[in-house]
C-alpha cells in the first residue's frame, strides 16, 4: 500500500487543545474581541483565559494584562482581534515568549487591498524566518471551535453540540452559517474550523488534523481554492486510508466564481477539472450546494461504514405514489432494489395490520395502518433482520402534527435501537400545526434520537448513493491503491 507524505499535524495541537488561551484585543464590547472571550466562557473551558489589552484592567471581571509578556505563564493559542497594523509587533511577541500558535481573527489583509497583501507577505517572511516556531491559523479568520473540548473560539449561532463531523471552511460566514443547519438537525461536530487567507496552516493541514480525530466519522469542507497540490492529495489520501469520507463544496467552476474566491480570502482556485480528477482518485465526495454537503454527512455520520456491503435497499411505504417516486429515484442513482426474500414476505404477511392486496414487492407498500403508532415497529422489525436488506428507507407521506405521528416517531426509534442496520426516514406532509413555529414532536423524537430524517426522498437517495459509492470505492482502493480506479 502507498504510504503518504506525514504532515507535522501536531503543530495544530495548541489551536485544538490549548492549555492557556490569551486573547489580544479583548473587551467587553465589539463582536469578537468580546463575543470569543465569553464563548470561551459559556463554553464551559477548562484552562486558563489571559485576556490582554493595555487600556483594561479587567474583562468580564479576569484580570487583564498589557501584553504578552505580562501573563503569569506563556499561552499556548493567543488569539488576535486587533486592528491589522498590531498583528504583526504581537506576532513577534508571540516568538520571544514562546507561544506555539496564533488565531487570527483580524482582517484587512491580502483580500483587502495592496496595504494588506504587503503585511500579509511580511507576515509570511516572519513565519518562514521563525522555522515554525509559531503555527498560524488566518488571518481573516472567524475562529474554531474543539466542541467535545469545550474549546469555543469562535462565535456560534446555537448551543455547541458534540458529534461525529468536522466541518473545514475557507469561508468564516459560511462555517457558522453550516454550523447553524447542523444544528437544527442535531447534527453534532468535533472540529470546526474556518482557515481565513491560510498564510501558513492550510487547508491540507487541517484535513490531516481531523483525520487523525478519533471522535471525527466524517469531514466536510467548504473549499475555494488549494494553493499546496500535492499536500492536498496527501490529506486526501490519509482521509480515505482513515475511513473518514471527505465531502466537499467546491467554487471556481467558472470564471465568475473564480474571480468571487479570489477576492474574497485571496484563494487561488486553480483547475476544476484537475480537482475532479483528484477527487475520482482519492474517493472525494463533490457536491453541488451546502444543502447536498449537510445531506450527504449526515448520512455518512449516521450509518457510516455500514454500508459498506452489497448496498440493498429495502423501501418501506404506505403510499405507492411515494414509493414509486422514490424507486425511480433509486434506479437513476444507481441503488439496488432487490426483490423482498420469500422468508421476508412471509413474516409480513403474518402481521395483523398487513392487508392482503397481492404481493408485496420492493418497494414494499405496506398501507397505513402498518405505520401508525406501535404497529410501526413491528413493521420494520423484520426488515431490519433480514439477512438480504442493508439499508431500510421508511417513506411516510401524511401529516406529522397529530399526537399518534409523535406516537409513530417512538415506535420508529424502537426498532432503530434493536437493530444495528442503517435506517432512514424520509417524512413528506403538513410539519407545522396552524401558527405554530416549532418541529412536531415525531420529528423532533426521530433527530434527537440520532434517526436521518428527511423531507424529500430525492435527498435521501442523493446521500444515500454517494454513501454507498464511497464505501464501495474505499474497498477497492484498499485492495490495490496502486491501480487508478474512477469514484462512481
Amino acid at each position: 500500500m502507498n504510504s503518504s507524505k506525514s504532515v507535522n499535524t501536531k503543530r495544530l495541537d495548541p489551536f485544538f487543545n490549548p492549555r492557556r488561551i490569551a486573547i489580544v484585543g479583548a473587551s467587553e464590547r465589539g463582536m469578537y474581541p468580546a463575543g470569543v472571550l465569553r464563548n470561551l466562557l459559556d463554553g464551559g473551558y477548562g484552562g486558563d483565559i489571559y485576556p490582554v489589552n493595555p487600556g483594561r484592567e479587567t474583562v468580564f471581571g479576569i484580570p487583564c494584562y498589557s501584553d504578552l509578556s505580562q501573563t503569569p505563564e506563556p499561552a499556548e493559542l493567543a488569539i488576535l482581534v486587533v486592528p491589522r497594523y498590531a498583528v504583526l509587533p504581537t506576532l513577534r511577541q508571540c516568538l520571544v515568549v514562546g507561544v506555539p500558535a496564533a488565531l487570527i481573527i483580524s482582517a484587512g489583509f491580502a483580500e483587502a487591498d495592496e496595504e494588506g497583501r504587503r503585511l500579509q507577505a511580511e507576515m509570511a517572511r516572519l513565519l518562514k524566518a521563525s522555522d515554525n516556531a509559531l503555527a498560524v491559523i488566518g488571518p481573516n479568520c472567524a475562529g474554531l471551535a474543539n466542541i467535545p473540548g469545550r474549546v469555543i473560539a469562535t462565535r456560534l449561532p446555537a448551543p455547541p453540540k458534540p458529534g461525529p463531523i468536522s466541518f473545514i471552511s475557507q469561508s468564516g460566514a459560511l462555517m457558522m452559517a453550516l454550523y447553524g443547519l447542523f444544528a437544527d438537525r442535531h447534527l453534532g461536530l468535533s472540529y470546526l474550523l474556518s482557515l481565513g487567507n491560510q498564510v501558513d496552516v492550510s487547508l491540507s493541514d487541517s484535513l490531516a488534523y481531523v483525520s487523525g480525530d478519533r471522535e471525527t466519522t466524517a469531514i466536510g469542507a467548504f473549499i475555494e481554492g488549494v494553493r499546496d497540490g500535492r499536500a492536498f492529495v496527501d490529506s486526501a489520501r490519509q482521509a480515505l486510508l482513515a475511513g473518514k469520507p471527505l465531502v466537499v463544496v467546491k467554487v471556481g467552476r467558472t470564471e465568475i466564481g473564480q474571480q468571487a474566491a479570489l477576492t474574497h480570502t485571496a484563494a487561488l482556485t486553480g483547475s476544476d477539472r484537475v480537482f475532479d480528477a483528484l477527487g475520482h482518485q482519492f474517493g472525494i465526495v463533490r457536491v453541488d450546494d451546502v444543502g447536498e454537503l449537510v445531506d450527504t454527512l449526515q448520512i455518512m455520520a449516521a450509518v457510516g461504514s455500514k454500508l459498506s456491503g452489497r448496498g440493498h435497499v429495502a423501501l418501506v411505504t404506505q403510499s405507492g405514489g411515494l414509493g414509486s417516486l422514490t424507486a425511480d429515484l433509486c434506479q437513476l442513482a444507481g441503488l439496488k432494489l432487490p426483490p423482498l426474500s420469500d422468508h421476508l414476505e412471509r413474516q409480513l404477511r403474518c402481521l395483523p395490520h398487513i392487508l392482503d392486496f397481492g404481493a408485496l414487492g420492493n418497494p414494499a407498500d405496506v398501507r397505513g395502518a402498518a405505520v401508525i403508532g406501535p404497529a410501526t415497529g413491528q413493521t420494520l422489525a423484520p426488515f431490519l433482520a433480514d439477512p438480504d436488506t442493508d439499508v431500510v428507507l421508511l417513506l411516510l407521506a401524511k401529516s406529522a402534527v397529530r399526537e399518534q405521528d409523535a406516537a409513530t416517531a417512538s415506535a420508529i426509534i424502537a426498532a432503530a435501537r434493536q437493530s444495528e442496520k442503517p435506517l432512514i426516514v424520509v417524512w413528506v406532509g403538513q410539519r407545522r400545526s396552524s401558527g405554530a413555529m416549532d418541529w412536531p414532536e415525531g420529528h423532533r423524537l426521530l433527530v434527537e434520537a440520532g434517526i436521518s430524517l428527511f423531507e424529500q426522498p430525492g435527498n435521501a437517495v442523493r446521500a444515500l448513493a454517494r454513501t454507498m459509492a464511497y464505501w464501495r470505492f474505499r474497498s477497492r482502493w484498499l485492495a490495490d491503491p496502486e491501480v487508478p480506479d474512477v469514484y462512481r
